[in-house]
């Protein structure tokens, strides 16, 4: 069936992004019940992994999540505005001079990687009313952020300095968790627990998506879940992951052309057709989030059948073979990348599923799809339609939940911890009266 005879349709020349925050909340559940005896955090940093921090935020928040992490302080204040005040938001990147006042208004949690950050960090504390709780985070075998042992022994050794930081949560991470058999696992683990003991006693956490896989042993009391909540695949043995993809990039296809054999297709002549074929061009790009080395060895799927790329990979377009589709082909149609294809096109591109997430461009129309949220407000208004691309219709379904009485403000309460290094503690420590 040719072009002309097929029905025309309605569509966008705009590239879509579907993120489905059902199924987000689905593994947020899923990653929980693999850990039932620890809290379960979320880490969001990055835009949530491409995904938009707002939206995925409220999501997250509507399923129960409390405990949130962003690398940067201006992730952080964007998140907040987002979730509202009693959701607890760490910094992993720590606290720096022109990040203190974003810190402090936004009532965000710095994670501390050094004696010096735990210095500075000390002195602003000195300096307000109420500041906020802290985490501290030990290096254990990665060689990234985090505390030294010696920096470990210098602030146990330093009593003030640890009243003055007032931490309540101990942090490292793993370098090696998605292979199980890998024996840094094992080491991280035993160092984490000698040089947590020399700190005054707190709460723990070790485990992020792929730690949680490893077992009970490095639960603690808090895990951190990332990749596995977009659907990403966090371990060398997929079958055992419980989680879903949650995003599909949705290309509008723009124009059908028949391509003689001989002739080249796109920059450079990368792809010589060596018989007469169709081809479609598609409205995604690298601007989109597309790499471009996935020129000539990626796919999209067109009515549940691969489709090889064919040609380079342009700012904009992409160029599809659909020689062999089966079902009609047609302009406003759409190619779909990423969703159970993730891993694929990881492969494909030489690279990691991370990456594909967050390079995600912000020119994509955001079309999120959403349940009905556990945490609705106690009085609802009739719901209009949204008109930014990025919070559509039915969004407030995630904000936090308005209790009766006078409301809890201090995003500084602990929302972690048992014992005394939870909730039972008041500011600064105190015991709650």
């Amino acid at each position: 069936m040719s072009e002309t005879e097929l029905q025309p349709l309605s569509y966008s020349t705009r590239p879509t992004l579907r993120i489905d925050l059902v199924q987000l909340a689905e593994n947020y559940n899923a990653l929980k019940a693999l850990a039932p005896r620890a809290k379960v955090g979320a880490s969001v940093k990055a835009d949530a992994y491409g995904l938009g921090a707002e939206s995925v935020g409220r999501a997250l928040y509507g399923a129960g999540c409390r405990i949130f992490f962003v690398a940067t302080s201006g992730e952080g204040k964007i998140l907040r505005d987002a979730i509202g005040p009693n959701g607890a938001i760490y910094v992993l990147n720590g606290p720096a001079p022109r990040d203190r006042g974003v810190l402090l208004g936004a009532k965000l949690k710095p994670v501390i990687n050094s004696i010096g950050q735990a210095r500075y960090w000390a002195g602003v504390c000195r300096e307000v009313n109420d500041p906020p709780y802290t985490a501290i985070h030990i290096d254990t075998g990665m060689n990234r952020l985090g505390m030294s042992a010696a920096d470990v022994e210098m602030l146990a050794a330093d009593k003030q300095l640890w009243r003055d930081l007032n931490p309540e949560w101990v942090m490292s991470h793993l370098a090696c968790a998605p292979d199980a058999d890998n024996p840094l696992n094992a080491e991280q683990l035993k160092r984490f627990k000698r040089l947590a003991a020399k700190l005054p006693p707190t709460p723990m956490s070790l485990a992020n998506t792929a730690g949680i896989y490893l077992g009970k042993d490095y639960h603690f009391g808090l895990v951190r879940p990332g990749i596995g909540l977009y659907g990403g695949q966090a371990t060398t043995i997929p079958a055992q992951e419980s989680t879903k993809p949650v995003v599909r990039l949705l290309a509008p296809i723009l124009q059908l052309r028949s391509v003689a054999a001989g002739e080249s297709l796109g920059y450079n002549s990368t792809h010589i057709a060596q018989r007469d074929m169709n081809i479609a061009v598609v409205g995604a790009g690298y601007a989109d989030g597309l790499p471009v080395a996935l020129s000539n060895t990626g796919h999209a799927i067109i009515h549940d059948q691969e489709v090889p790329i064919v040609g380079r990979i342009s700012m904009d377009l992409t160029i599809l073979d659909v020689s062999e589709v089966v079902m009609p082909v047609q302009v406003g149609g759409v190619a779909v990348f990423l969703g159970d294809q993730l891993q694929a096109h990881a492969r494909d591109a030489g690279t990691i599923d991370y990456e594909l997430l967050i390079r995600l461009g912000q020119r994509l129309r955001r079309d999120y799809l959403r349940g009905e949220s556990k945490e609705r407000p106690e009085r609802s208004a009739p719901r209009k339609p949204e008109r930014r691309d990025d919070k559509p219709a039915g969004e407030r379904a995630f904000k936090p939940k308005k209790k009766r009485g006078r409301p809890d403000l201090n995003p500084n309460r602990p929302q972690g911890g048992s014992g005394s290094y939870g909730s039972s503690r008041g500011p600064r420590g105190k015991p709650r009266r």
